[in-house]
Order: C-alpha cells, then sequence, then structure tokens
C-alpha cells in the first residue's frame, strides 16, 4: 500500500459519517462526469472511424448482434382434468404436473 494510501485510509479513519458522505456525494458526481467524458470520446473516434470508412447508419448498425425475440413456447404437457390448461415444459412445473403419478403421460401428442 503506498504512503498516499495510508493518508488517505487515515483521513477516512478520523472522518465523521456526515463528512464520508459529503465526500460521497462529490466522489459520485465526480464519476459520472467522468463517465460521460469518456463516453463523449469513445462516440467520437466511433463517428471518426465511421467518416474515414465511409460506412453507412445501416451498415454500421447491422454489424451489431441482437438476440430475437422468441415467441411463447408451445404447450407440450396437458392438464389431466381440463384440456384447456396446459404447460409448456419452460420454467417451474405446475402442481397438477409435479403431484401427477406419471407426469410424462400428460405429455401432448404430436400430429
Amino acid at each position: 500500500m503506498s504512503k498516499d494510501s495510508r493518508d488517505i485510509d487515515k483521513e477516512f479513519e478520523s472522518s465523521s459519517l456526515e463528512e464520508l458522505q459529503s465526500m460521497q456525494a462529490k466522489l459520485e458526481k465526480f464519476v459520472t462526469r467522468r463517465m460521460a467524458s469518456k463516453k463523449k470520446d469513445a462516440l467520437m473516434q466511433i463517428q471518426q472511424i465511421v467518416l474515414d470508412h465511409g460506412l453507412s447508419f445501416e451498415e454500421v448498425t447491422s454489424s451489431i448482434r441482437t438476440t430475437a425475440k422468441r415467441g411463447k413456447a408451445p404447450p407440450l404437457y396437458r392438464h389431466p382434468e381440463n384440456w384447456r390448461v396446459t404447460w409448456s415444459g419452460k420454467g417451474d412445473a405446475p402442481d397438477w404436473f409435479t403431484n401427477h403419478p406419471d407426469p410424462e403421460s400428460l405429455r401432448m401428442k404430436t400430429e
């Protein structure tokens, strides 16, 4: 640990809670400003790269990988007494499935 770090630790230990909270608020503002500055710098670099290479907005955004939104999973199991109640097999199993003596018998037939 460097001498400066030990000095800071001593200052923190001797500071009141109110003083520490004030320092924390100032530090949070400083970090927020620094992060905003770094983002601005990064965006300026990206903009320059785009201009230098003659890229279009579509070319840049199409290269960004996004995850496809999934639809609702199809039902795999049907309630033994109420045919309208189904379960896809995803997530937590419903009680009617876990309490059934032969849960696999509830699997819906595929055509």
